[in-house]
């Protein structure tokens, strides 16, 4: 199961540490900037999971974690601005996002996001 949606539980682990976060810190209140924060997280998730894999694009699930946790940085800091709550949302996407890309993942259509395999060449030898 790992080696199949591994990149989709790294998403959805990311998405689960900032609802958690979001819901436990401060005044243990969802706040607007923090709703915001879970909505992207979990997007971040779901993209990550219906993206497929293809040959020409086998990093396909990590650019969608890339864009949407760029996105989590924009929202944080012009909803929030910048303190030691924020700071750990962040550091929570950057770690959904090197879980996504280290993870190993299989799509429907049997690729995989590790190195296309070389083609073998076939070397005659003197007779």
């Amino acid at each position: 199961m790992i080696r199949k949606y591994g990149k989709a539980l790294a998403a959805v682990a990311g998405a689960v540490l900032t609802v958690a976060y979001g819901a436990l810190s401060g005044d243990q209140h969802i706040e607007s900037d923090e709703a915001v924060q879970i909505a992207i997280a979990a997007a971040t998730a779901i993209g990550v999971y219906l993206v497929p894999l293809t040959p020409q694009y086998r990093w396909a699930k990590t650019a969608v974690a890339v864009a949407l946790s760029v996105l989590q940085v924009l929202a944080t800091v012009i909803l929030g601005g910048l303190d030691s709550n924020e700071w750990i949302a962040l550091l929570l996407a950057a770690l959904t996002v090197l879980g996504v890309g280290a993870a190993p993942a299989v799509s429907k259509n049997g690729t995989s996001n590790s190195q296309a395999p070389q083609a073998q060449t076939r070397t005659s030898q003197p007779v």
